[in-house]
């Protein structure tokens, strides 16, 4: 499970963009859950959020697929706080359940490749949008069009990003 928090905007969208939280496991797309407006992601927002979003869903799945999953979040501040780790240790996101994750390591989480691939979809044959709204709706759409293939390439390319970290010293891994 890989999860995150791209930004997608462009000028027409106002003021920024539209802030959305998604993960992928196996072949899944887990999202995507649209983060309200300004809101700052402290320890306790993402918890929050995490409680209302994530979780419904992670509890949703049966014990073998729960077992299985091992949660990855990058070092942002509110994935990294100790008080966020305490409470995915409360809802039993805990030990070897969580990735620990490098600092400075983007190119390790599949994740990244899925935001390039929703950002390409979304403004498709320079796509603009008026509104915040059209630039939501267009996101929902992308995710929509992701096929299953696709996110299963992406997680299942985790055990070849590790071994080409270790083959290169730690240095950055190109996949």
């Amino acid at each position: 499970m890989v999860g995150g928090r791209p930004p997608c905007s462009n000028k027409a969208a106002m003021s920024g963009g539209v802030m959305f939280w998604a993960g992928i496991m196996g072949t899944e797309l887990v999202s995507p859950f649209r983060v309200p407006e300004g809101v700052k992601m402290t320890y306790a927002k993402y918890v929050e959020f995490m409680t209302d979003h994530f979780l419904p869903w992670y509890r949703r799945k049966n014990y073998a697929f729960r077992n299985k999953i091992i949660f990855m979040h990058d070092n942002a501040p509110s994935h990294a706080a100790k008080n966020t780790s305490a409470s995915m240790a409360a809802m039993g996101i805990k030990g070897e359940k969580v990735m620990v994750w490098p600092p400075s390591s983007p190119d390790l989480n599949p994740i990244e490749n899925l935001w390039s691939i929703l950002k390409q979809k979304i403004y498709e044959g320079g796509r603009q949008f008026t509104s915040k709204q059209q630039l939501w709706e267009a996101i929902l759409t992308s995710c929509k069009q992701i096929q299953a293939e696709t996110v299963l390439k992406l997680t299942s390319s985790m055990d070849a990003r590790l071994v080409k970290l270790l083959s290169n010293k730690g240095s950055y891994v190109k996949m």
